[in-house]
């Protein structure tokens, strides 16, 4: 397993982004048709949300 430091402000910056990222996925697979491609945008949702959940204090 790959593991990296993070700053604090580094570790809030990257909280938003996953934040502001896991709002548009969800908005992109309700508005998709494709079979496909809603469940690899579900992966990726739960993929991010998963890195978030762990980038909460006292998380590992």
């Amino acid at each position: 397993m790959k593991s990296i430091e993070l700053t604090e402000k580094e570790a809030m910056t990257l909280s938003e982004i996953l934040e502001s990222y896991i709002s548009d996925v969800k908005t992109e697979r309700v508005a998709t048709e494709s079979r496909v491609l809603r469940t690899e945008l579900r992966e990726h949702e739960a993929i991010a949300a998963d890195l978030l959940k762990r980038l909460e204090p006292g998380k590992a």
